[in-house]
């Protein structure tokens, strides 16, 4: 005894035909999710372009006020931003140090999620 093979289920169900409008509607739905995710990331570009524009802006003051002290080329030292220019830190932006060693002066800068930028000369 030979049973029938199994018959496709998806053949019962009644097949709709896919209208023009119904093309459309998805084509539209489409484009709007993928300008969502390009828009996302260009805003998301953009905040962190601006908040590195901040830090770099801070960072040139506090080199250039303690360029203004005119370090010694004999002593080198390390002291916190805050002591050379006092004011909050930009956002983002954990800690803030300031180096002088044989006159010359850097600062560097430490950032949330572990990024380090550091100006000098």
């Amino acid at each position: 005894m030979t049973r029938p093979p199994p018959s496709n289920p998806l053949r019962a169900l009644p097949q709709r035909e896919v209208t023009p409008e119904m093309r459309r509607r998805t084509a539209r739905t489409f484009w709007l999710i993928l300008l969502a995710f390009v828009t996302g990331i260009g805003v998301m570009v953009a905040t962190l372009a601006w908040q590195g524009r901040a830090a770099r802006d801070y960072a040139q003051a506090v080199r250039a006020a303690a360029l203004a002290g005119n370090p010694s080329p004999n002593v080198g030292y390390t002291v916190a931003c805050e002591q050379v220019r006092p004011g909050p830190l930009p956002r983002g932006v954990e800690s803030c140090e300031v180096s002088v060693a044989a006159g010359e002066v850097s600062v560097k800068l430490a950032f949330q999620g572990g990024r380090e930028f550091t100006l000098s000369r």
